[in-house]
């Protein structure tokens, strides 16, 4: 941090990264595929940083799948269709927009089409350089200014008398790795594949130098080529759009699909294998030496993606193989994130996890809405679209929520790097209903609120701790591990406690935490008014008694003072509460009051009763939660 004084004002600023922050530097996060952040700032709750800025004018629409932004030094660059835009994630300035004619063609279009969901990205975003195909040249922008400083060729093809057109492109320390197919001049010629290349170069990213040439067998799929420890992994295997350019002409791929290692820097082949080559995706973990082959299965993507997952270790043996498990492999540490749950790295098996309400190991699941994106993750958060624009909590296995109130694009643009959620404006030509249609950017805010939804599960055995939160609008986990579940429930579907209340309808009511004060505001935040009674089962007929910690969450919140509303409370039949007046003992309205009681035994049911005094000017009872946890867990 630097300081400068300017007379009556004085300026501060910091030089490099936040700590903690990380770049988002491809499309799929780095040069190995990952598709994970390694930023550790940004986690849940999040609020507004800022919002508006630039829109989506010249933005590359919605179903063309272009590729997803990337950021890098607090920058965040994005597509258009005749240009490349760089945003500051911090004021969600327009820094600068480079011409660049045509460079977004292949994905401006109406119609629903894989675009880079196959191809990849024709831009890596480096610190000291902006790589971006352009026709048949490479051209490098100085990241600051967008200004080219640099253009590279790609050799000419055997057979061929002009430079081929860029296809593909990945960077990785000096290298930068080039894709390229034959042209095809034909009247209905489209023998330039999106999603694969015929021929990849690599070259000195620095001065264009070409290092050396692999030609495939049939193709390389751009999904399936990753780098990383000084390797460049690859699988040749025919895509879809070019094998319906094979059938036109009556002809069949000649080969089986090859997945091949190559030395970055010499090209030298270290490893290759036929053996049951299926995926049309590879990520790598350098800090684990594994690479995952699998497939990329999303609503608009080529057709011959499939299913199952496995993992090799660098040398190319097999660790493991699950015909079951869907891509993208996300590479989280040591578990790798996949469609709906997630694995080991090393062997494989499901992610597990203690549920929160039973105490039961069960496998580890996530879940989302309707979405038309491929999610990527962070440390602490996966962002998808799952109606509005939403996340999981991998943090604190807080379930799925949504921001609300405005959708993620077509092509994902939720991208976590930099200590910044940041969401570029990606929905042009969308025609669906959501209130803000901008440009955006959140960051961790604790205040926040947080409503989430686990998805439907059958939940089995005794309930040992839960949280029933009356009239919230979500569910919620606690720092303290106590899942709560709203009642009744609005906010999404989630493991069913059976709770019963009389009246079957009191008056829920439901207030912002931020106008409520105290510890665990959000649960005192919302409630019911002239509930007489509650029942919360936690077991069945084969339960045995057990004794819990009951606490019981309070707010008086119609602004009454100390003695206009009184009630009792009995717990199993037995008064606990006498005569309980909010307002005294929590120091007036809209603060938070918990009452907690010992040793209370349960067979099957906790049976709550609240009794109104007549003497009082309310004759509403009110309660915002109960939470139950039991004795000795």
């Amino acid at each position: 941090m630097s300081r400068r004084d300017l007379g009556d004002a004085v300026l501060l600023s910091r030089d490099g990264p936040l700590p903690g922050g990380a770049d988002w530097t491809h499309e799929h996060a780095d040069a190995g595929n990952t598709r994970v952040s390694r930023d550790q700032l940004v986690k849940a709750p999040l609020g507004l940083l800022w919002f508006g800025g630039a829109g989506h004018q010249g933005i590359l629409p919605r179903h063309g799948h272009g590729p997803q932004p990337q950021v890098v030094g607090g920058r965040l660059f994005i597509e258009g269709v005749n240009s490349l835009r760089a945003l500051d994630i911090y004021t969600g300035r327009l820094l600068w927009e480079a011409p660049l004619p045509g460079v977004g063609k292949v994905y401006d279009t109406l119609p629903h089409q894989p675009g880079a969901n196959a191809g990849g990205s024709n831009y890596v975003s480096l610190p000291d350089g902006i790589y971006v195909a352009h026709g048949d040249c490479c051209r490098r922008l100085d990241p600051v200014t967008g200004q080219q400083v640099a253009v590279f060729h790609l050799p000419i093809p055997p057979g061929e008398k002009t430079p081929p057109i860029w296809t593909y492109l990945n960077a990785d320390g000096p290298y930068l790795v080039g894709g390229a197919n034959p042209r095809d001049d034909s009247p209905r010629g489209k023998r330039a594949a999106v999603a694969s290349s015929k021929f990849l170069t690599v070259l000195d990213r620095h001065t264009g130098r070409v290092l050396w040439t692999a030609t495939a067998g049939e193709s390389f799929r751009h999904n399936a080529i990753c780098l990383g420890d000084g390797r460049l992994h690859a699988i040749d295997r025919t895509s879809a759009d070019l094998l319906s350019w094979f059938k036109r002409r009556g002809q069949k791929p000649k080969s089986k699909p090859r997945l091949v290692a190559f030395d970055l820097r010499t090209g030298r082949e270290v490893w290759h294998t036929r053996a049951d080559v299926f995926g049309t995706w590879l990520s790598y973990s350098s800090a684990y030496d594994v690479l995952v082959e699998c497939g990329r299965i999303a609503r608009d993507t080529l057709g011959d993606e499939p299913r199952g997952m496995r993992a090799y270790r660098g040398n190319g043996k097999v660790l493991w193989y699950k015909r079951d498990y869907a891509g993208p492999a996300m590479i989280h540490g040591a578990r790798i994130l996949r469609d709906r749950g997630g694995c080991d790295l090393l062997t494989g098996e499901p992610t597990m996890q203690t549920d929160p309400l039973t105490g039961r190991s069960i496998e580890w699941t996530w879940t989302r809405n309707y979405g038309c994106n491929t999610p990527l993750a962070s440390e602490h958060l996966l962002t998808f679209r799952s109606g509005a624009a939403g996340f999981c909590d991998l943090d604190n296995d807080g379930g799925t929520g949504n921001f609300g109130g405005f959708r993620s694009g077509c092509t994902n643009n939720l991208i976590v790097a930099d200590g910044v959620l940041t969401a570029p404006d990606y929905t042009r030509n969308c025609t669906c209903s959501y209130q803000n249609q901008c440009s955006l950017a959140l960051v961790p805010m604790p205040e926040a609120e947080m409503w989430t939804f686990q998805g439907t599960r059958k939940v089995e055995g005794e309930i040992r701790r839960a949280g029933v939160n009356l009239g919230a609008p979500g569910n919620r986990k606690a720092d303290d591990g106590t899942l709560w579940l709203e009642h009744p429930r609005v906010g999404g579907p989630s493991p069913r406690l059976t709770v019963t209340t009389t009246p079957t309808n009191p008056q829920w009511f439901r207030h912002h935490s931020s106008q409520v004060t105290g510890e665990g505001n959000w649960i005192a935040a919302s409630g019911a008014r002239g509930l007489r009674s509650l029942t919360l089962s936690l077991g069945d007929k084969t339960s045995p008694p057990r004794s819990y910690r009951v606490r019981l969450h309070f707010m008086e919140p119609d602004g009454l003072s100390a003695g206009q509303r009184r009630f009792a409370i009995a717990l199993q039949g037995r008064t606990v509460l006498p005569a309980l007046d909010i307002s005294r003992e929590a120091g007036g309205p809209q603060r938070t009051l918990v009452k907690e009681f010992h040793d209370i035994r349960v067979l099957r049911d906790l049976t709550i009763k609240l009794t109104p005094d007549p003497s009082c000017s309310s004759p509403l009872t009110i309660l915002c939660g109960v939470e139950v946890i039991a004795e000795g867990w």
